[in-house]
């Protein structure tokens, strides 16, 4: 009776006070990301510990070496056990004329699967030749770290097909939607769900991709209009006109995404939006966001994913963004769909047709099969695209060229068993 006794004590203890650990726990480290054009930062919000962790053991160490940025957790014999490349908001903004005028600030967050020997954790950024540079390391004590009481919202199932840490996790979650318009938001999700697997390769995976949707409404419906003098109460505050560009559909409050995706599993988020207007973003491992009901929302789903999920890079060149000389044409770009010639064998260079022409000229039978097409990545000429047309160029659902489908199963099959 007293040792039973003093285990009702004992786990009453860690259940107020937090030390009780979960088999699918992770530690979340919320950050700011710092500078301008010619600094780049890192200050600590705050460290806590959270649950719904999706990430296998086999997925934990990302070795495709795809992100503007790197983040690492280390044990204690010196062992790397988890490590994640992804973009941000900020490694664009840097580039664009304001990040030459001010300084600013963006928030950022990494979950790392929990694990008692976790010693530290180090940041990496990029330098001028795409090499890896140790940004910032923190020491971990665990004991330090408590659970995280965060806003509980109904998660809806929209197709399970396995476990979470077997199987690539999406997640939606919504902004812009009230309290009667939930209904809307999971049929947007739905939507938007058929709209990826019914595009290739995405088809070809249909057992190994989850697919929830978490249930949080807004107090007003849609998105802000800035430039329109429109401002809306909504629970992720997504944003029309980032950096100035109107079509450009984002949200800068990255830790109140992760809050509400703490609610479930998520691999990758897709974060919709209440709009029929024209819009999105993508940023590799950060977040995928599309508005909901354009005409076009199946192709900005399919768009966006491919830079969210899969790394891939815009091969358009023409249409205006807020970047500028975003590519250095004596690097190659970590992204798979992108050359600058300096590295091509590391990119499609085994795909091509043999005596396929280094660039390769457009036309008519050119464009029938891969090739090196100069013109992507927002400049006509030093960076080169794989494909005349492929859905990261133009308005094209479900045309991915073979060298986006052959990324994109990758990344699908390193995160699913």
């Amino acid at each position: 009776m007293k040792n039973k006794l003093f285990f009702i004590i004992i786990f009453m203890i860690c259940a107020i006070f937090g030390f009780s650990q979960n088999a699918d726990d992770v530690l979340r480290i919320d950050f700011y990301r710092c500078g301008n054009h010619n600094v780049d930062s890192i200050k600590i919000k705050e460290i806590f510990i959270q649950n719904n962790n999706s990430i296998g053991s086999w997925s934990a160490v990302d070795d495709f070496d795809y992100g503007e940025y790197r983040i690492e957790a280390i044990n204690s014999k010196g062992e790397c056990i988890f490590r994640k490349g992804y973009s941000s908001l900020f490694c664009e903004w840097k580039e664009t004329a304001e990040a030459n005028q001010k300084d600013m600030e963006f928030e950022e967050s990494v979950v790392i699967p929990y694990s008692k020997d976790i010693a530290k954790v180090v940041f990496y950024i990029r330098d001028s030749l795409n090499f890896w540079e140790q940004q910032k390391s923190i020491d971990i004590n665990l004991s330090n770290y408590k659970r995280k009481s965060l806003k509980k919202y109904p998660v809806e199932n929209l197709s399970i097909c396995g476990k979470a840490e077997e199987k690539l996790d999406i997640l939606f979650l919504p902004d812009g939607y009230t309290k009667k318009e939930l209904p809307k938001f999971k049929e947007d999700c739905q939507n938007a769900m058929n709209w990826i697997l019914a595009a290739s390769p995405f088809d070809e995976f249909k057992d190994k991709i989850n697919f929830r949707a978490v249930m949080a409404p807004s107090v007003d419906s849609g998105p802000d209009f800035p430039h329109k003098g429109i401002i809306k109460n909504t629970v992720l505050n997504s944003s029309f006109n980032t950096f100035g560009i109107e079509r450009y559909l984002t949200t800068l409050t990255y830790h109140a995404v992760m809050d509400l995706a703490s609610n479930s599993y998520a691999d990758h988020v897709i974060i919709l939006i209440n709009t029929n207007e024209y819009g999105g973003g993508g940023f590799y491992n950060f977040f995928t966001l599309s508005a909901s009901r354009n005409s076009y929302s199946n192709y900005l789903v399919q768009h966006e994913l491919g830079h969210g999920l899969c790394g891939l890079g815009d091969e358009y060149y023409t249409s205006d963004v807020a970047v500028e000389d975003f590519y250095n044409f004596n690097v190659e770009p970590w992204e798979p769909n992108l050359t600058t010639l300096v590295d091509f064998s590391s990119k499609w260079d085994s795909l091509l047709e043999k005596g396929t022409a280094i660039p390769t000229p457009v036309n008519k039978e050119n464009c029938k099969k891969i090739g090196v097409f100069e013109g992507g990545g927002y400049s006509a000429k030093g960076v080169f695209r794989p494909a005349c047309e492929c859905t990261m160029k133009s308005v094209r659902y479900n045309d991915f060229c073979e060298v986006c489908k052959v990324s994109t199963r990758k990344i699908i099959r390193w995160y699913s068993r």
